[in-house]
Protein backbone atom coordinates (compact mmCIF):
# COMPACT_ATOMS: atom_id res chain seq x y z
CA UNK A 1 0.00 0.00 0.00
CA UNK A 2 1.30 3.02 -0.90
CA UNK A 3 2.50 5.33 1.96
CA UNK A 4 1.14 8.70 0.06
CA UNK A 5 -2.70 9.52 0.59
CA UNK A 6 -4.75 10.04 -2.71
CA UNK A 7 -5.41 13.75 -2.44
CA UNK A 8 -7.18 13.95 -5.98
CA UNK A 9 -10.33 15.80 -5.10
CA UNK A 10 -13.62 13.76 -6.04
CA UNK A 11 -15.80 14.88 -8.55
CA UNK A 12 -19.26 15.70 -7.86
CA UNK A 13 -21.74 13.37 -8.50
CA UNK A 14 -23.25 16.69 -10.55
CA UNK A 15 -20.32 16.83 -12.64
CA UNK A 16 -20.64 12.45 -13.63
CA UNK A 17 -24.25 12.91 -14.64
CA UNK A 18 -23.43 15.79 -16.69
CA UNK A 19 -20.78 13.57 -18.77
CA UNK A 20 -23.13 11.05 -18.51
CA UNK A 21 -25.92 13.04 -20.33
CA UNK A 22 -23.03 14.09 -23.02
CA UNK A 23 -22.30 10.24 -23.45
CA UNK A 24 -25.96 9.84 -24.55
CA UNK A 25 -26.10 12.59 -26.40
CA UNK A 26 -23.19 11.08 -28.48
CA UNK A 27 -25.19 7.70 -28.53
CA UNK A 28 -28.54 9.47 -29.98
CA UNK A 29 -25.89 11.15 -32.95
CA UNK A 30 -24.44 7.75 -33.82
CA UNK A 31 -28.04 6.08 -33.85
CA UNK A 32 -29.42 8.76 -36.08
CA UNK A 33 -27.06 8.51 -38.26
CA UNK A 34 -27.48 4.73 -38.56
CA UNK A 35 -31.08 5.06 -39.06
CA UNK A 36 -30.11 7.64 -41.47
CA UNK A 37 -28.20 4.77 -43.62
CA UNK A 38 -31.44 2.07 -43.32
CA UNK A 39 -33.63 4.65 -45.08
CA UNK A 40 -34.62 3.82 -48.52
CA UNK A 41 -34.68 5.78 -51.90
CA UNK A 42 -37.93 7.38 -50.76
CA UNK A 43 -36.18 8.70 -47.41
CA UNK A 44 -37.67 6.66 -44.94
CA UNK A 45 -37.70 3.32 -42.81
CA UNK A 46 -39.37 0.21 -44.08
CA UNK A 47 -41.98 -0.22 -41.63
CA UNK A 48 -41.04 -4.05 -40.67
CA UNK A 49 -37.50 -2.30 -39.71
CA UNK A 50 -39.08 0.05 -37.48
CA UNK A 51 -41.76 -2.10 -36.10
CA UNK A 52 -38.50 -5.10 -35.46
CA UNK A 53 -36.45 -2.02 -33.91
CA UNK A 54 -39.46 -0.76 -31.19
CA UNK A 55 -40.62 -4.72 -30.38
CA UNK A 56 -36.77 -4.79 -29.56
CA UNK A 57 -36.84 -1.60 -27.73
CA UNK A 58 -40.32 -2.31 -25.35
CA UNK A 59 -38.41 -5.74 -24.87
CA UNK A 60 -35.64 -3.77 -23.51
CA UNK A 61 -37.45 -0.95 -21.53
CA UNK A 62 -39.51 -3.97 -20.30
CA UNK A 63 -36.60 -5.28 -17.66
CA UNK A 64 -36.00 -2.32 -16.15
CA UNK A 65 -39.24 0.06 -15.99
CA UNK A 66 -42.93 0.23 -16.33
CA UNK A 67 -43.11 3.88 -17.27
CA UNK A 68 -44.92 3.85 -20.26
CA UNK A 69 -43.15 7.02 -21.43
CA UNK A 70 -39.54 5.28 -22.04
CA UNK A 71 -41.29 2.75 -24.08
CA UNK A 72 -43.37 4.50 -26.23
CA UNK A 73 -42.51 8.11 -26.54
CA UNK A 74 -39.16 7.90 -26.14
CA UNK A 75 -38.55 5.71 -28.96
CA UNK A 76 -40.94 8.07 -31.13
CA UNK A 77 -38.64 10.93 -30.37
CA UNK A 78 -35.80 8.72 -31.07
CA UNK A 79 -36.87 7.98 -34.36
CA UNK A 80 -37.74 11.29 -35.68
CA UNK A 81 -35.34 13.71 -33.33
CA UNK A 82 -33.20 16.62 -35.24
CA UNK A 83 -29.47 16.98 -35.27
CA UNK A 84 -27.97 20.15 -36.43
CA UNK A 85 -24.91 18.89 -39.36
CA UNK A 86 -21.79 17.98 -38.65
CA UNK A 87 -19.94 21.10 -38.52
CA UNK A 88 -16.73 21.56 -41.22
CA UNK A 89 -13.58 21.22 -40.46
CA UNK A 90 -11.20 24.59 -39.53
CA UNK A 91 -9.61 24.92 -42.98
CA UNK A 92 -6.29 26.76 -41.42
CA UNK A 93 -6.24 23.62 -38.84
CA UNK A 94 -4.15 21.19 -41.52
CA UNK A 95 -3.48 17.55 -40.38
CA UNK A 96 -0.93 15.87 -39.68
CA UNK A 97 1.39 14.55 -42.57
CA UNK A 98 2.63 11.81 -41.28
CA UNK A 99 0.14 8.96 -42.92
CA UNK A 100 -0.59 7.77 -39.28
CA UNK A 101 -4.62 7.28 -40.00
CA UNK A 102 -5.31 7.24 -36.46
CA UNK A 103 -3.28 10.72 -35.98
CA UNK A 104 -5.62 11.54 -39.31
CA UNK A 105 -8.89 10.46 -37.58
CA UNK A 106 -7.84 12.11 -34.28
CA UNK A 107 -6.91 15.63 -35.97
CA UNK A 108 -10.79 15.45 -37.51
CA UNK A 109 -12.38 14.54 -34.49
CA UNK A 110 -10.97 17.42 -32.94
CA UNK A 111 -11.57 19.94 -35.46
CA UNK A 112 -15.69 19.01 -35.35
CA UNK A 113 -15.21 19.40 -31.44
CA UNK A 114 -13.55 22.47 -31.62
CA UNK A 115 -15.93 23.91 -34.27
CA UNK A 116 -18.89 26.02 -33.41
CA UNK A 117 -22.39 25.43 -34.33
CA UNK A 118 -23.77 28.75 -35.74
CA UNK A 119 -26.88 29.93 -33.62
CA UNK A 120 -29.04 32.96 -34.12
CA UNK A 121 -28.08 36.06 -32.64
CA UNK A 122 -30.81 38.48 -31.69
CA UNK A 123 -29.77 42.18 -31.88
CA UNK A 124 -32.66 44.09 -32.94
CA UNK A 125 -31.71 47.87 -33.69
CA UNK A 126 -32.34 50.15 -30.32
CA UNK A 127 -34.36 52.69 -31.00
CA UNK A 128 -37.72 53.53 -30.63
CA UNK A 129 -40.30 50.48 -32.71
CA UNK A 130 -42.80 52.39 -35.49
CA UNK A 131 -44.12 49.61 -36.72
CA UNK A 132 -47.33 50.21 -39.37
CA UNK A 133 -48.48 46.48 -40.42
CA UNK A 134 -50.94 43.96 -41.12
CA UNK A 135 -51.84 41.87 -37.93
CA UNK A 136 -50.89 37.99 -37.98
CA UNK A 137 -54.42 36.48 -38.89
CA UNK A 138 -55.72 33.95 -36.86
CA UNK A 139 -54.83 30.55 -38.39
CA UNK A 140 -57.60 28.29 -36.66
CA UNK A 141 -60.23 30.30 -37.88
CA UNK A 142 -58.65 30.05 -41.43
CA UNK A 143 -58.94 26.55 -41.36
CA UNK A 144 -62.42 26.43 -39.99
CA UNK A 145 -63.14 28.19 -42.86
CA UNK A 146 -60.87 25.57 -45.88
CA UNK A 147 -62.91 22.95 -44.03
CA UNK A 148 -66.28 24.22 -44.51
CA UNK A 149 -65.29 24.91 -48.02
CA UNK A 150 -64.41 21.74 -48.78
CA UNK A 151 -67.19 20.15 -46.95
CA UNK A 152 -69.68 22.05 -48.67
CA UNK A 153 -67.95 22.55 -51.98
CA UNK A 154 -68.88 26.43 -51.84
CA UNK A 155 -65.86 28.90 -53.77
CA UNK A 156 -64.07 30.52 -51.29
CA UNK A 157 -61.16 32.86 -51.32
CA UNK A 158 -59.01 33.62 -47.67
CA UNK A 159 -56.59 36.40 -48.45
CA UNK A 160 -54.38 37.62 -46.68
CA UNK A 161 -53.74 34.32 -45.16
CA UNK A 162 -50.70 33.84 -42.56
CA UNK A 163 -49.56 30.47 -44.95
CA UNK A 164 -47.83 28.87 -42.20
CA UNK A 165 -46.87 25.21 -42.12
CA UNK A 166 -50.14 24.20 -40.35
CA UNK A 167 -52.18 25.75 -42.95
CA UNK A 168 -50.19 24.71 -45.49
CA UNK A 169 -49.94 21.15 -44.01
CA UNK A 170 -53.89 21.33 -43.64
CA UNK A 171 -53.92 22.59 -47.10
CA UNK A 172 -52.24 19.37 -48.49
CA UNK A 173 -54.58 17.04 -46.50
CA UNK A 174 -57.80 17.87 -47.79
CA UNK A 175 -56.04 18.08 -51.10
CA UNK A 176 -55.79 14.34 -50.69
CA UNK A 177 -58.87 13.56 -49.03
CA UNK A 178 -60.66 15.09 -52.74
CA UNK A 179 -60.77 19.10 -52.25
CA UNK A 180 -59.99 21.21 -54.60
CA UNK A 181 -57.83 24.33 -53.31
CA UNK A 182 -54.92 26.71 -54.60
CA UNK A 183 -52.63 28.06 -52.60
CA UNK A 184 -51.76 31.46 -53.40
CA UNK A 185 -49.28 33.76 -52.44
CA UNK A 186 -50.85 35.33 -49.35
CA UNK A 187 -54.00 33.39 -49.36
CA UNK A 188 -56.18 30.24 -50.77
CA UNK A 189 -58.89 30.09 -52.87
CA UNK A 190 -61.46 26.81 -52.67
CA UNK A 191 -63.00 26.10 -56.41
CA UNK A 192 -66.62 25.52 -56.51
CA UNK A 193 -66.80 21.60 -56.59
CA UNK A 194 -68.79 18.37 -55.29
CA UNK A 195 -69.07 18.35 -51.38
CA UNK A 196 -66.09 16.60 -49.82
CA UNK A 197 -66.60 12.77 -49.63
CA UNK A 198 -64.99 10.65 -47.16
CA UNK A 199 -62.66 8.33 -48.78
CA UNK A 200 -60.67 5.57 -46.68
CA UNK A 201 -57.22 7.11 -47.09
CA UNK A 202 -54.19 7.74 -44.99
CA UNK A 203 -54.35 11.81 -44.72
CA UNK A 204 -51.09 13.63 -43.25
CA UNK A 205 -52.27 16.09 -40.67
CA UNK A 206 -48.28 17.90 -40.37
CA UNK A 207 -47.77 18.32 -36.70
CA UNK A 208 -51.28 20.58 -35.59
CA UNK A 209 -53.81 18.52 -33.55
CA UNK A 210 -56.29 20.96 -34.84
CA UNK A 211 -55.81 19.59 -38.29
CA UNK A 212 -56.84 16.21 -36.81
CA UNK A 213 -59.35 17.51 -35.10
CA UNK A 214 -61.45 18.95 -38.37
CA UNK A 215 -61.04 15.96 -40.67
CA UNK A 216 -62.09 13.62 -37.72
CA UNK A 217 -65.16 15.26 -36.94
CA UNK A 218 -65.86 15.71 -40.95
CA UNK A 219 -65.50 11.28 -40.62
CA UNK A 220 -67.90 11.07 -37.82
CA UNK A 221 -70.94 12.16 -39.38
CA UNK A 222 -71.01 9.04 -41.60
CA UNK A 223 -70.51 5.39 -41.90
CA UNK A 224 -66.71 5.72 -43.13
CA UNK A 225 -63.18 4.68 -41.93
CA UNK A 226 -59.92 6.51 -42.13
CA UNK A 227 -55.91 6.20 -41.05
CA UNK A 228 -54.67 9.78 -40.02
CA UNK A 229 -50.77 10.22 -38.95
CA UNK A 230 -48.56 13.00 -38.11
CA UNK A 231 -45.51 14.33 -37.03
CA UNK A 232 -43.56 14.72 -34.12
CA UNK A 233 -45.27 16.21 -31.66
CA UNK A 234 -48.58 14.55 -32.92
CA UNK A 235 -46.89 10.96 -32.39
CA UNK A 236 -46.08 12.18 -28.74
CA UNK A 237 -49.66 13.73 -28.02
CA UNK A 238 -52.06 11.95 -26.08
CA UNK A 239 -55.25 11.21 -27.91
CA UNK A 240 -56.29 8.70 -25.04
CA UNK A 241 -59.75 11.07 -24.18
CA UNK A 242 -60.64 11.76 -27.29
CA UNK A 243 -60.28 7.70 -27.74
CA UNK A 244 -62.34 7.26 -24.74
CA UNK A 245 -65.14 9.73 -25.84
CA UNK A 246 -65.56 8.79 -29.69
CA UNK A 247 -67.81 5.87 -28.49
CA UNK A 248 -70.12 7.99 -27.43
CA UNK A 249 -70.55 9.27 -31.26
CA UNK A 250 -70.64 5.86 -32.61
CA UNK A 251 -67.30 5.64 -33.63
CA UNK A 252 -63.44 4.20 -32.90
CA UNK A 253 -60.27 5.35 -32.59
CA UNK A 254 -57.22 2.88 -32.54
CA UNK A 255 -53.88 3.23 -32.37
CA UNK A 256 -51.39 1.77 -35.20
CA UNK A 257 -48.22 1.59 -32.86
CA UNK A 258 -49.52 -0.54 -29.75
CA UNK A 259 -49.49 1.28 -26.20
CA UNK A 260 -49.10 4.72 -28.10
CA UNK A 261 -51.79 7.54 -27.35
CA UNK A 262 -50.77 9.51 -30.26
CA UNK A 263 -50.94 9.05 -34.25
CA UNK A 264 -50.86 7.44 -36.28
CA UNK A 265 -54.07 5.96 -35.36
CA UNK A 266 -57.48 4.18 -37.53
CA UNK A 267 -60.55 5.62 -36.74
CA UNK A 268 -63.74 3.65 -37.85
CA UNK A 269 -67.14 5.95 -37.73
CA UNK A 270 -70.75 3.78 -37.61
CA UNK A 271 -72.63 7.29 -38.93
CA UNK A 272 -75.19 6.66 -36.21
CA UNK A 273 -75.27 9.86 -34.28
CA UNK A 274 -77.08 10.09 -30.80
CA UNK A 275 -79.15 13.00 -30.53
CA UNK A 276 -77.21 14.20 -27.23
CA UNK A 277 -73.69 13.93 -26.21
CA UNK A 278 -72.67 15.56 -22.89
CA UNK A 279 -68.77 16.43 -23.15
CA UNK A 280 -66.34 14.84 -20.69
CA UNK A 281 -64.25 17.78 -18.61
CA UNK A 282 -61.14 15.70 -19.91
CA UNK A 283 -61.54 16.42 -23.77
CA UNK A 284 -59.70 18.34 -25.95
CA UNK A 285 -61.73 21.86 -26.24
CA UNK A 286 -60.82 21.54 -30.24
CA UNK A 287 -62.83 18.78 -30.60
CA UNK A 288 -65.69 19.92 -29.41
CA UNK A 289 -65.10 23.17 -31.86
CA UNK A 290 -64.26 20.74 -34.52
CA UNK A 291 -67.83 18.85 -34.02
CA UNK A 292 -70.04 21.88 -33.78
CA UNK A 293 -68.11 23.14 -36.58
CA UNK A 294 -69.13 19.51 -38.93
CA UNK A 295 -72.67 18.96 -37.36
CA UNK A 296 -74.86 21.23 -39.91
CA UNK A 297 -73.73 18.48 -42.74
CA UNK A 298 -74.75 15.37 -40.62
CA UNK A 299 -77.57 13.19 -41.07
CA UNK A 300 -79.54 14.32 -38.13
CA UNK A 301 -79.56 16.61 -35.31
CA UNK A 302 -77.19 16.68 -32.67
CA UNK A 303 -77.03 18.65 -28.97
CA UNK A 304 -73.59 18.67 -27.87
CA UNK A 305 -74.15 19.45 -24.02
CA UNK A 306 -70.27 21.24 -22.58
CA UNK A 307 -71.70 21.94 -19.27
CA UNK A 308 -68.88 19.62 -17.81
CA UNK A 309 -66.20 21.50 -19.82
CA UNK A 310 -64.31 23.83 -18.01
CA UNK A 311 -63.86 25.37 -21.34
CA UNK A 312 -66.92 25.98 -22.25
CA UNK A 313 -66.95 29.30 -23.27
CA UNK A 314 -63.89 29.49 -25.37
CA UNK A 315 -65.39 26.64 -27.43
CA UNK A 316 -68.63 28.21 -28.33
CA UNK A 317 -67.01 31.98 -28.65
CA UNK A 318 -64.57 30.49 -31.05
CA UNK A 319 -67.31 28.41 -32.87
CA UNK A 320 -70.48 30.62 -33.16
CA UNK A 321 -69.67 33.45 -35.19
CA UNK A 322 -68.79 31.24 -38.09
CA UNK A 323 -71.95 29.02 -37.25
CA UNK A 324 -74.44 32.39 -37.94
CA UNK A 325 -72.57 33.88 -40.72
CA UNK A 326 -73.00 30.63 -42.28
CA UNK A 327 -76.51 30.92 -41.80
CA UNK A 328 -76.58 27.21 -39.78
CA UNK A 329 -79.43 26.41 -37.63
CA UNK A 330 -77.99 26.75 -34.02
CA UNK A 331 -78.89 27.44 -30.34
CA UNK A 332 -77.27 27.52 -27.41
CA UNK A 333 -79.53 26.69 -24.09
CA UNK A 334 -77.67 25.64 -20.44
CA UNK A 335 -74.24 25.14 -22.47
CA UNK A 336 -75.77 23.15 -24.48
CA UNK A 337 -75.84 23.58 -28.67
CA UNK A 338 -78.03 22.50 -30.79
CA UNK A 339 -77.45 21.85 -34.27
CA UNK A 340 -79.95 21.25 -36.76
CA UNK A 341 -78.71 20.15 -40.42
CA UNK A 342 -79.02 21.83 -42.90
CA UNK A 343 -77.90 24.03 -46.17
CA UNK A 344 -74.83 26.64 -45.84
CA UNK A 345 -74.24 29.78 -47.42
CA UNK A 346 -70.56 30.79 -47.07
CA UNK A 347 -69.23 34.21 -47.97
CA UNK A 348 -67.28 34.40 -51.31
CA UNK A 349 -64.41 36.74 -48.98
CA UNK A 350 -64.51 35.54 -45.43
CA UNK A 351 -63.30 37.95 -42.73
CA UNK A 352 -60.26 36.70 -40.58
CA UNK A 353 -59.82 38.22 -37.19
CA UNK A 354 -56.24 38.77 -35.69
CA UNK A 355 -54.26 36.23 -34.21
CA UNK A 356 -53.74 37.37 -30.65
CA UNK A 357 -50.99 35.04 -29.45
CA UNK A 358 -48.99 36.16 -31.75
CA UNK A 359 -50.39 39.98 -32.41
CA UNK A 360 -49.55 40.03 -28.38
CA UNK A 361 -45.81 39.79 -28.84
CA UNK A 362 -46.20 42.92 -32.14
CA UNK A 363 -47.61 44.94 -29.70
CA UNK A 364 -45.09 44.63 -26.69
CA UNK A 365 -42.11 45.24 -29.21
CA UNK A 366 -43.42 49.50 -28.33
CA UNK A 367 -43.14 48.54 -24.28
CA UNK A 368 -39.36 47.23 -24.42
CA UNK A 369 -37.92 49.32 -27.55
CA UNK A 370 -40.59 52.56 -26.67
CA UNK A 371 -42.54 54.16 -29.73
CA UNK A 372 -45.57 52.63 -31.80
CA UNK A 373 -47.31 50.36 -33.21
CA UNK A 374 -50.59 50.41 -35.99
CA UNK A 375 -51.90 47.10 -36.95
CA UNK A 376 -54.41 46.51 -39.32
CA UNK A 377 -57.12 43.73 -37.90
CA UNK A 378 -60.29 43.02 -35.87
CA UNK A 379 -59.27 41.69 -32.23
CA UNK A 380 -61.43 38.08 -31.32
CA UNK A 381 -64.07 38.58 -29.20
CA UNK A 382 -62.19 35.27 -27.02
CA UNK A 383 -62.28 34.90 -23.40
CA UNK A 384 -58.83 35.15 -22.39
CA UNK A 385 -58.03 37.08 -25.18
CA UNK A 386 -58.32 40.63 -23.76
CA UNK A 387 -56.18 39.50 -21.44
CA UNK A 388 -53.05 40.36 -22.60
CA UNK A 389 -54.15 43.89 -23.75
CA UNK A 390 -55.49 44.22 -20.14
CA UNK A 391 -51.92 43.29 -18.92
CA UNK A 392 -49.38 45.54 -21.17
CA UNK A 393 -52.02 48.15 -20.31
CA UNK A 394 -51.03 47.89 -16.96
CA UNK A 395 -47.60 47.97 -17.83
CA UNK A 396 -47.58 51.35 -19.82
CA UNK A 397 -49.29 50.60 -23.05
CA UNK A 398 -51.68 52.93 -24.20
CA UNK A 399 -54.11 51.51 -26.38
CA UNK A 400 -56.71 52.61 -29.18
CA UNK A 401 -58.35 52.13 -32.10
CA UNK A 402 -61.30 51.49 -34.27
CA UNK A 403 -62.94 50.49 -37.76
CA UNK A 404 -60.35 47.38 -37.69
CA UNK A 405 -57.46 49.13 -36.51
CA UNK A 406 -55.25 48.62 -33.08
CA UNK A 407 -52.82 51.57 -32.04
CA UNK A 408 -50.50 51.65 -29.26
CA UNK A 409 -47.47 53.67 -27.74
CA UNK A 410 -45.38 53.02 -24.90
CA UNK A 411 -42.22 54.63 -23.34
CA UNK A 412 -39.51 51.77 -22.52
CA UNK A 413 -40.75 49.56 -19.67
CA UNK A 414 -39.44 49.76 -16.17
CA UNK A 415 -41.16 47.66 -13.96
CA UNK A 416 -43.50 44.36 -14.17
CA UNK A 417 -44.15 43.32 -10.78
CA UNK A 418 -47.00 40.39 -11.45
CA UNK A 419 -48.08 39.58 -8.02
CA UNK A 420 -49.97 37.31 -9.87
CA UNK A 421 -51.71 35.87 -13.42
CA UNK A 422 -54.15 38.49 -14.59
CA UNK A 423 -57.84 37.15 -14.72
CA UNK A 424 -58.61 34.94 -18.02
CA UNK A 425 -55.00 34.89 -18.82
CA UNK A 426 -54.70 31.96 -20.87
CA UNK A 427 -51.60 29.34 -19.25
CA UNK A 428 -49.91 28.62 -22.68
CA UNK A 429 -49.18 32.83 -22.84
CA UNK A 430 -46.87 32.45 -20.05
CA UNK A 431 -43.91 33.12 -22.35
CA UNK A 432 -45.46 36.69 -22.50
CA UNK A 433 -45.45 37.71 -18.85
CA UNK A 434 -42.04 36.07 -18.05
CA UNK A 435 -40.76 38.18 -21.32
CA UNK A 436 -42.23 41.31 -19.77
CA UNK A 437 -40.95 41.24 -16.53
CA UNK A 438 -37.48 40.20 -17.78
CA UNK A 439 -37.19 43.43 -19.77
CA UNK A 440 -37.92 45.26 -16.85
CA UNK A 441 -35.26 43.49 -15.05
CA UNK A 442 -32.91 44.07 -17.95
CA UNK A 443 -33.31 47.73 -18.46
CA UNK A 444 -32.42 48.10 -14.31
CA UNK A 445 -36.01 48.04 -12.92
CA UNK A 446 -38.12 45.40 -10.96
CA UNK A 447 -39.81 42.20 -12.53
CA UNK A 448 -41.52 39.98 -10.50
CA UNK A 449 -43.42 36.70 -11.19
CA UNK A 450 -46.36 34.82 -9.87
CA UNK A 451 -44.57 32.23 -7.47
CA UNK A 452 -46.69 29.18 -9.49
CA UNK A 453 -44.23 30.75 -12.37
CA UNK A 454 -40.68 29.86 -10.33
CA UNK A 455 -40.90 25.97 -10.52
CA UNK A 456 -41.66 26.32 -14.04
CA UNK A 457 -39.03 24.45 -15.91
CA UNK A 458 -39.93 26.70 -19.31
CA UNK A 459 -39.40 29.91 -17.21
CA UNK A 460 -36.41 29.00 -15.51
CA UNK A 461 -34.37 27.91 -19.04
CA UNK A 462 -35.64 31.28 -20.39
CA UNK A 463 -34.73 33.14 -17.40
CA UNK A 464 -31.01 31.55 -18.00
CA UNK A 465 -31.10 31.98 -21.58
CA UNK A 466 -31.61 36.25 -21.14
CA UNK A 467 -28.58 35.96 -18.32
CA UNK A 468 -31.61 36.01 -15.50
CA UNK A 469 -32.57 33.74 -12.29
CA UNK A 470 -35.91 33.79 -10.16
CA UNK A 471 -35.32 34.17 -6.65
CA UNK A 472 -37.79 32.07 -3.93
CA UNK A 473 -39.79 35.71 -3.72
CA UNK A 474 -40.60 35.61 -7.91
CA UNK A 475 -38.48 38.57 -8.35
CA UNK A 476 -36.34 38.01 -11.54
CA UNK A 477 -32.02 39.37 -11.26
CA UNK A 478 -29.43 39.72 -13.15
CA UNK A 479 -26.87 36.69 -13.36
CA UNK A 480 -23.92 37.31 -12.75
CA UNK A 481 -21.08 36.94 -15.26
CA UNK A 482 -19.20 34.22 -13.93
CA UNK A 483 -22.96 32.53 -13.47
CA UNK A 484 -23.00 32.00 -17.08
CA UNK A 485 -21.91 29.08 -18.73
CA UNK A 486 -18.27 29.97 -20.05
CA UNK A 487 -17.93 28.64 -24.53
CA UNK A 488 -16.76 25.98 -23.02
CA UNK A 489 -18.63 23.90 -25.34
CA UNK A 490 -19.84 23.97 -28.74
CA UNK A 491 -23.16 26.05 -29.92
CA UNK A 492 -21.17 28.77 -27.64
CA UNK A 493 -19.75 31.97 -27.83
CA UNK A 494 -19.00 35.29 -25.56
CA UNK A 495 -20.22 33.10 -22.56
CA UNK A 496 -23.98 33.25 -23.91
CA UNK A 497 -25.06 29.90 -24.08
CA UNK A 498 -27.39 29.14 -26.90
CA UNK A 499 -30.70 28.44 -26.43
CA UNK A 500 -33.67 26.19 -27.83
CA UNK A 501 -36.96 27.33 -27.11
CA UNK A 502 -39.63 24.91 -26.09
CA UNK A 503 -42.55 26.45 -27.92
CA UNK A 504 -42.87 29.14 -30.81
CA UNK A 505 -44.06 31.54 -27.98
CA UNK A 506 -41.28 31.12 -26.06
CA UNK A 507 -38.63 32.30 -28.95
CA UNK A 508 -41.09 35.04 -29.35
CA UNK A 509 -40.44 35.43 -25.44
CA UNK A 510 -36.47 35.65 -26.12
CA UNK A 511 -36.54 38.24 -29.09
CA UNK A 512 -38.44 40.56 -26.77
CA UNK A 513 -35.84 40.44 -24.35
CA UNK A 514 -33.26 40.29 -26.78
CA UNK A 515 -34.81 44.06 -27.15
CA UNK A 516 -33.02 45.12 -23.87
CA UNK A 517 -30.31 42.33 -24.52
CA UNK A 518 -28.78 42.18 -27.47
CA UNK A 519 -27.05 38.90 -28.87
CA UNK A 520 -28.68 36.65 -27.12
CA UNK A 521 -28.72 33.54 -28.64
CA UNK A 522 -31.54 31.16 -30.76
CA UNK A 523 -30.63 27.63 -31.71
CA UNK A 524 -33.66 27.02 -33.23
CA UNK A 525 -35.86 29.94 -34.92
CA UNK A 526 -37.15 27.84 -37.42
CA UNK A 527 -40.23 27.14 -34.73
CA UNK A 528 -41.15 30.69 -35.38
CA UNK A 529 -40.42 30.77 -38.80
CA UNK A 530 -43.60 27.91 -38.93
CA UNK A 531 -45.93 29.59 -37.32
CA UNK A 532 -45.28 33.38 -38.13
CA UNK A 533 -43.39 33.33 -41.90
CA UNK A 534 -42.81 36.75 -41.57
CA UNK A 535 -41.19 37.51 -38.45
CA UNK A 536 -37.85 37.27 -38.45
CA UNK A 537 -38.25 39.92 -41.35
CA UNK A 538 -40.05 41.77 -39.47
CA UNK A 539 -37.98 41.55 -35.89
CA UNK A 540 -34.69 42.15 -38.35
CA UNK A 541 -35.95 45.53 -40.09
CA UNK A 542 -36.81 47.31 -36.82
CA UNK A 543 -37.34 50.15 -35.90
CA UNK A 544 -39.32 50.83 -39.00
CA UNK A 545 -39.88 47.46 -41.27
CA UNK A 546 -42.30 49.23 -43.50
CA UNK A 547 -40.13 51.82 -44.27
CA UNK A 548 -37.41 50.02 -45.09
CA UNK A 549 -39.22 47.35 -47.04
CA UNK A 550 -40.57 49.89 -49.05
CA UNK A 551 -36.96 51.90 -49.73
CA UNK A 552 -35.92 47.73 -51.01
CA UNK A 553 -38.61 47.49 -53.39
CA UNK A 554 -38.40 51.04 -54.70
CA UNK A 555 -35.01 52.61 -54.48
CA UNK A 556 -34.77 56.25 -54.56
CA UNK A 557 -32.05 58.07 -57.24
CA UNK A 558 -30.17 59.49 -54.49
CA UNK A 559 -30.14 55.83 -52.94
CA UNK A 560 -28.72 54.49 -56.45
CA UNK A 561 -25.01 54.57 -57.55
CA UNK A 562 -23.77 57.71 -59.08
CA UNK A 563 -21.64 57.19 -61.83
CA UNK A 564 -20.22 61.11 -61.33
CA UNK A 565 -16.74 60.31 -59.83
CA UNK A 566 -16.77 56.79 -61.33
CA UNK A 567 -13.03 56.10 -63.07
CA UNK A 568 -13.95 54.52 -66.62
CA UNK A 569 -10.66 52.58 -68.12
CA UNK A 570 -10.76 52.66 -72.37
CA UNK A 571 -8.59 51.17 -73.57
Amino acid sequence: MSDYPNTRPRRSLRDIVCDIDKDILKLLLRRHNLIKRMHNEKGYMDSAEEKTLRASWQTAVARISKDARLSSHFFSLMQDVEFLPRPAPARNDAPPDDGDEAALAAAACAQREEARRQAFNLAPAQKPARLVMRAPFACRTTRAWLMLAAATGCPVHLAPCLMNDPIVDFLKALNQAGASLTREDDGVTARKTDPLGAPDKVLHVGDSAWNFFLLLAHYLGRPSRAKFSGETALKLADFSATRRFLPALGARLAPVVPKSDGLPVRVECSGLLPDVAALPADAPPELAEAVLLAAPLYAKPLTLDLAAHPRQALILARVLPILREVGARVTVENAAAHVVPGPLCLPALPALPLEPELANFVLALPLVLGGEARLAGVWPQWPGADAALKLLQSLGLALSGNNGEIYVRAKPLQNACLEKLPEDFPAEWTPLLTALAACATLRGGNGRLPEALGRDASVEGFLRAAGLEITADGRTRKLERSDLTEPSEPGESNGTPVWNAPAPAWALALALAACVNPHLKLGNPGCVTELYPAFWSLYNALPEPAARLAHRENPTDDARPSNRNRRIRAD
